[in-house]
């Protein structure tokens, strides 16, 4: 028969349990690699290109072309040149092309060249054109000028004076005003004011507080008690091609197919 002391019996349960504590105990993760910035103070005028992967925020004046993840203009930076980048703030001044996934142009913010990106919300004041893939925020506070903005669905509280093309839909908030050559969507919903040619393939929905004037062309309008519009309206036709049938005399040439401007 073996003997054990109570010292020895404790010690071997201690140190068991101290096996089974460091194998439920989570491997330390790794440390965050650092993040590197680059800043341009105020006052400092700096020519040439910065390129990276990190962030970037410019307070002073660059020259030159910036190619880096995150890039912020602040109130008063100034860039002279293009943008390529994943997330880009703007409180101060770009004088030159942005393409990016998402853009905020802040109430400071200006902006005087082309915009391609996949999200874009404008406080501020833009001078060019802009194509979004998936949306355009345009603020109470933005303004807008351009010959063509683009989006898959865009919504304006501010002012715009330019050609809006939504794929899906375009929605014009109270405080909205748009001044246009054409405005044309599948959904037109109006609760501001549009003056120009509009054009709506689906429907044209002007709120009680909605105000349209121009030369109409819808397939459905919805308009809610106090809600005006002013203008000719043409009721919205695909363009169907029309075939013409092939000479008899020839018939190795090929059919014309001609557009059909909608009546």
């Amino acid at each position: 028969m073996a003997f054990f002391r109570k010292n020895e019996r404790k010690e071997d349960i201690s140190q068991k349990e101290a096996e089974v504590i460091q194998k439920v105990q989570p491997k330390p993760r790794p440390k965050p690699k650092p993040r590197t910035e680059t800043i341009i103070s105020k006052g400092i005028k700096v020519e040439g290109n910065i390129s990276g992967s990190d962030f970037v925020q410019i307070n002073g004046m660059l020259e030159g072309n910036i190619i880096i993840s995150n890039v912020t203009i602040g109130p008063s930076g100034i860039v002279k040149g293009t943008i390529k980048a994943e997330n880009v703030s703007i409180e101060g001044e770009l004088k030159g092309q942005v393409e990016c996934e998402d853009i905020e142009i802040k109430r400071t913010g200006r902006v005087s060249n082309k915009i391609e990106c996949v999200n874009l919300l404008i406080s501020g004041a833009v001078i060019g054109d802009i194509k979004a893939q998936n949306m355009i925020t345009i603020s109470k506070e933005g303004k807008v000028k351009a010959e063509n903005i683009q989006s898959k669905k865009v919504i304006i509280h501010g002012t715009v004076d330019g050609k809006v093309h939504g794929e899906n839909i375009i929605e014009v908030g109270h405080d909205g005003k748009v001044t246009t050559e054409r405005l044309e969507s599948q959904k037109v919903v109006v609760n501001g004011k549009i003056d120009g040619k509009i054009t709506a393939s689906q429907l044209l929905e002007v709120g009680r507080n909605g105000f349209v004037q121009g030369e109409i062309t819808v397939k459905n309008i919805k308009t809610e008690e106090g809600g005006r519009v002013i203008g000719t309206m043409v009721t919205y036709e695909e363009t169907k091609p029309k075939q013409l049938a092939p000479n008899d005399n020839n018939n190795n040439l090929d059919t014309e197919v001609i557009d059909i401007e909608p009546a």
